[in-house]
């Protein structure tokens, strides 16, 4: 399918993977605009924010697993992109920004160093995503023609299973975000005093920052045996806490498997030497 200015309306190529990737923008952008829509945050408001970055986490994997499925437009992967910026680039750094800065009540210097590792945080994602992109031209442009020309056909996201390995270069951009809020919404559940919530929180953007743009490798988690059951149980879990809002375990669950990924080259980093 060729984008040109002969071909057909845009919106004649969405499929619904694409459509899943403008609902996780959405999202996202619904979350900064929660944060930024009074004088004041509340604590529903950033408490609202945080629910809806981790939404946008589980739609962006509903996206990836019906992209498997079905035939995807070209589109795909390049709005897979932008709403990832977006949703777990930007969402994240502003409402860690507000929380610290205006919820919390930081002083000024410290709001610069919040200011500064926010957009750290911003540009390191950003990276992570244009590396990923860059490998994935890279590689295809790697790869015979036939088998190029098939994988453009069956969509952007079956198109980067074919053509990389198992594993992701530096830590997703996704998990990044949601331990981010996940580990600030456990906090506000717990009623953690917000100075050191604060100082916590701008090590663990520092750590995020230097994991996003590392050369560690990453295992591609894409059995279906293992993803559907824990997806299933995840999304069941997740709109149980929406109904009773009573986000503590969710928070607590959520930051506990993504510590466990974040830290899981360790656990073979004997077997690549």
């Amino acid at each position: 399918m060729d984008i040109r200015t002969d071909s057909p309306s845009i919106l004649r190529l969405i499929k619904l993977p694409d459509l899943l990737s403008v609902l996780n923008a959405l999202l996202g952008f619904s979350a900064i605009l929660l944060v930024l829509g009074g004088v004041s945050v509340t604590e529903r408001a950033l408490k609202n924010a945080l629910v809806l970055i981790l939404l946008a986490a589980v739609v962006d994997g509903l996206d990836g697993m019906v992209a498997r499925t079905i035939e995807c437009s070209p589109l795909g992967v390049y709005l897979d992109s932008l709403a990832d910026m977006l949703s777990f680039g930007v969402a994240p750094a502003i409402v860690v920004y507000v929380l610290i800065t205006d919820y919390s009540a930081v002083s000024a210097p410290h709001g610069d160093v919040v200011l500064a590792l926010c957009g750290a945080y911003v540009i390191s994602g950003m990276l992570r995503l244009a590396r990923f992109n860059a490998n994935l031209f890279l590689e295809r442009k790697a790869l015979p023609k036939e088998e190029t020309n098939s994988s453009f056909s069956t969509g952007s996201l079956v198109e980067k299973e074919r053509v990389t390995n198992t594993d992701f270069i530096g830590f997703p951009i996704t998990g990044a975000a949601t331990f981010l809020a996940s580990f600030v919404l456990l906090a506000i559940e717990l009623e953690v005093p917000p100075y050191s919530s604060a100082s916590l929180l701008i090590a663990l953007m520092g750590i995020l920052c230097f994991l996003m743009t590392s050369r560690i490798r990453y295992r591609s988690i894409r059995d279906k045996r293992l993803v559907l059951p824990v997806g299933i149980v995840f999304l069941t879990f997740f709109f149980f806490s929406i109904l009773a809002l009573q986000f503590i375990y969710l928070a607590l669950a959520v930051v506990a498997v993504t510590t466990v990924y974040m830290c899981s080259p360790l656990l073979y980093l004997d077997k690549r030497t």
